[in-house]
């Protein structure tokens, strides 16, 4: 029984540790890498989607160690308290804000025109 209880009680260490390890990876600084504007070209011109690639490489967010995000847009600014899931999901609010992995954070935003894709790499 004391064995069964000790190696439990390690593994939940260890599983607090990553966890802590992972949250102390995504604070810092976070800017645009990639763009991917996958609007439907039939009903939208080139031009529109050259627009909105410039609009969202503006964009950047800085996570504090105290888990607060602040997000900063073209002409716009918001921050929330953000979590980390333990699969890689970065939550704000309950609502999913974009997924943490291999050392980026990939965004992705949904409307009438089509979806950005967005992956954002440590300053």
């Amino acid at each position: 029984m004391k064995k069964t209880a000790i190696v439990f009680l390690l593994g939940l260490a260890a599983s607090i540790c990553a966890c802590n390890r992972h949250q102390e990876s995504i604070i810092g600084i976070w800017i645009v890498d990639k763009i991917n504007v996958q609007f439907d070209e039939k009903h939208n011109t080139p031009e529109l989607v050259k627009q909105i690639g410039e609009m969202e490489r503006q964009n950047s967010f800085c996570i504090n160690s105290d888990s607060v995000l602040v997000f900063k847009g073209l002409d716009f600014e918001w921050q929330d308290r953000i979590s980390l899931n333990n699969d890689g999901t970065l939550t704000c609010d309950g609502k999913s804000f974009g997924i943490w992995k291999d050392g980026q954070i990939v965004t992705q935003t949904w409307s009438p025109l089509g979806d950005v894709v967005v992956t954002y790499r440590k300053k």
